[in-house]
């Protein structure tokens, strides 16, 4: 499209306005042109967006023909010498800042070679040097102004874009969590009845056959259920609540161990807890949350015959730092961009443990960061952040 405009521009400047200029080496430089953008085409044929680098080659060698057509056709004179600003508005929009930079200072340099040619030409002209040399300062203040306007607005432009894919992001999140706490609080109300029925039906089977050895084995899931039942019932009416408790980081962390050795006695776990200290807020859902990633190193380990896991805690001046190390297989990396934001596929079920997991800590204001490790297997790390240990409640 552009060649096609300088092509009537110039048809238009030779036969409307009479200019004089050397027909034949005009229609050289842009067959060349013509010739250096179709190979362009060709080599990013199945590119859907160039690289910075060919991005900026390109924009050069545009500078570079126009610098030509324009000492061909008048040079520093020619009315449309400002078309060497358009190469530079585009850098600004397309590359980065060091590549536009250096499309900058080629369209500058274009420019000054075009005053220095025509400085000479003209050199017992003052007035015309004068002008020249305006002109030139002129060209280099546009260039200046023009890139830095275009590149803080496209920076403020790709900030806002971030900001909204971000709250995109979020509320996605917040979609599938409150479709998932619907279907827990559902599943838990139809729940209650039955394993209420269950229950009495237990005890008056306990009564008519206190011996029985199936009945006796009877008491302790439906014991566990109940538990259960309570558990979200008491996080119900947490969440009513205002006020957030605070636990100390040493006490998390002898819970978490006595829990993960419980829960899972044939793993080995070797917990480092000797640089903690201080406070943080308290939770229902953060020692589940904990567990849940916990619970995926154990079944990596299973899957890979290990049984070695380690669980680091550090206190920084502003968080707690919580670091799970598996001997697993690790994480593909194209599942470790949407494991913990969104329910993906994986082979024991859609990440949802993960998800809540994520959701649980970013609502206290930490970050969980999941990675492959090269020494071991999956490094998961919980950042909380602390809590002063003068403040009563969080």
């Amino acid at each position: 499209m552009a060649i096609v405009i300088q092509i009537v521009m110039l048809a238009i400047a030779a036969v409307v306005f009479g200019k004089q200029f050397d027909f034949v080496s005009v229609a050289a430089v842009v067959a060349a042109e013509s010739v250096f953008q179709l190979l362009s085409i060709y080599a990013y044929r199945n590119t859907k967006e160039a690289a910075p680098i060919g991005m900026t080659m390109q924009l050069l060698a545009d500078i570079l023909f126009l610098t030509i057509l324009l000492d061909l056709t008048g040079g520093a004179t020619n009315a449309f010498v400002s078309l060497l600003v358009l190469p530079t508005v585009i850098a600004a929009v397309t590359i980065p800042t060091i590549n536009m930079l250096m499309v900058s200072a080629g369209a500058i340099g274009a420019y000054l070679y075009l005053y220095i040619k025509m400085s000479h030409e003209h050199v017992h002209h003052m007035d015309m040097s004068t002008h020249l040399l305006g002109m030139l300062v002129n060209f280099t203040f546009t260039i200046i102004v023009v890139v830095t306007v275009v590149s803080i607005l496209v920076k403020q432009n790709r900030k806002k874009e971030r900001a909204i894919a971000l709250l995109r992001e979020q509320q996605l999140q917040q979609e599938q969590l409150i479709a998932l706490g619907s279907a827990a609080a559902q599943a838990t109300h139809q729940l209650a009845t039955p394993i209420a029925h269950l229950a009495l039906l237990h005890e008056e089977l306990e009564e008519s056959y206190p011996k029985e050895a199936c009945v006796q084995e009877m008491s302790e899931p439906l014991g566990k259920c109940k538990e259960q039942l309570n558990v979200f019932r008491e996080f119900t009416e947490y969440l009513k609540s205002a006020s957030k408790q605070m636990i100390t980081v040493e006490h998390l962390a002898e819970q978490l161990k006595e829990l993960t050795n419980l829960q899972y006695p044939q793993q080995h776990f070797r917990f480092d807890i000797t640089n903690v200290q201080g406070t943080l807020c308290d939770d229902p859902m953060l020692m589940p949350s904990i567990l849940n990633l916990i619970s995926n190193s154990v079944r990596a380990n299973e899957q890979a015959k290990q049984t070695d896991i380690d669980v680091i805690f550090t206190s920084e001046s502003t968080e707690h730092v919580i670091t799970i190390l598996d001997r697993g297989e690790g994480i593909a990396e194209e599942r470790l961009a949407q494991l913990g934001h969104y329910v993906v596929n994986s082979e024991s079920g859609l990440g949802m443990a993960v998800l809540l997991s994520h959701a649980t800590i970013e609502r206290l204001g930490g970050r969980l960061l999941i990675e492959s490790d090269l020494t071991y297997g999956t490094k998961c790390t919980v950042k909380l952040p602390r809590v002063s240990d003068e403040v009563t409640a969080c």
